[in-house]
């Protein structure tokens, strides 16, 4: 009896430990009105931005280290309602903005029990400009719940959130996967794929190579493509705008183009499935293969060449 309760006081001690080293994650940077900090990461390391506040601009640094610097503009608030939590590991280095005493930081971004609460007072009271350099060929995740993210940088992969905010992202030398709310999103001079998504804004598109997959609530999809290799299905929609997909002069594709309110046109010879009608379109570009899908609501649908 005597072991079994030593074994079970072990067993609670061990558990009390990893409870605490979970909620000990130490916010720093609370009084100053400018914060800095750096970490150094590995090649191909991971870098991870969250905020639910604030502008987000990263660029491309010369060496192997993170760069980051946020301003507070308090407005109606304090400079210590805001601070930062600090991670690095063997993986990288995560920083997470936070503002109240519940948040919390990991891997996937920044966690609060008080969700409502900020709503209703922390976005008026202090608002954060981040600026970030990173190293080339590092893997970025980045996310504000309330700003601009924008990404010039050749990191090997990215993923960029915005809640309510413009996203912008260029160079990049692997795959996007870029989303707003409430914002444009723009994509450029990729070498992956893509895939984009905004709630209410423009989605537009240019890479040096394929697939790419894009989609808008109420907004205008333009994709161009300087290549295509495999042979991945690509879709395209939009609730109420148009879509224009420029693709290179090979293209191959079995396509299906649906819009409630609009035409369709192409620059390719097309053989046509089914009946021919002016808002819905089934065939064959080429020699098909993979599957283009493109719908909207109410706009026109082009498939233009790349000359």
């Amino acid at each position: 009896m005597l072991r079994i309760l030593t074994l079970s006081a072990v067993a609670i001690s061990a558990l009390a430990l990893s409870a605490h080293s979970i909620d000990a994650q130490q916010v720093v940077g609370r009084g100053d009105r400018v914060f800095t900090t750096s970490a150094p990461v590995g090649t191909g390391g991971a870098v991870r931005i969250f905020a639910s506040v604030g502008d987000i601009t990263i660029t491309e640094g010369s060496g192997s280290t993170v760069e980051f610097r946020a301003e507070k503009d308090t407005r109606r608030g304090k400079v210590e309602d805001a601070g930062f939590i600090v991670l690095r590991d063997g993986d990288g280095v995560t920083i997470c903005a936070v503002f109240d005493d519940d948040d919390r930081c990991d891997h996937d971004g920044l966690r609060s029990d008080s969700r409502s609460k900020w709503n209703r007072n922390w976005r008026d009271r202090v608002r954060l400009t981040m600026t970030v350099t990173v190293p080339r060929g590092a893997r970025l995740h980045t996310s504000s719940g309330n700003g601009d993210v924008s990404l010039q940088a050749a990191v090997a992969e990215a993923k960029v959130r915005s809640g309510n905010g413009k996203v912008r992202i260029a160079d990049v030398t692997g795959w996007v996967d870029a989303s707003s709310g409430n914002g444009e999103v723009s994509v450029e001079k990729v070498g992956g794929w893509v895939r984009a998504r905004s709630g209410n804004g423009d989605v537009m598109i240019g890479t040096t190579n394929g697939p790419v997959n894009a989609s808008s609530g109420n907004g205008d999809v333009r994709v161009t493509m300087d290549r295509l290799t495999g042979n991945e299905d690509m879709e395209f929609t939009s609730g109420n705008g148009r879509i224009e997909v420029i693709v290179p002069s090979d293209f191959s594709a079995d396509v299906e183009a649906n819009t409630g309110n609009g035409r369709i046109s192409t620059d390719f010879p097309i053989t046509i499935q089914g009946k021919l009608s002016r808002n819905r379109l089934r065939g064959t570009i080429g020699n098909g293969g993979r599957r283009l899908k493109l719908s909207t609501g109410n706009g026109s649908m082009e498939i233009r060449k790349r000359m």
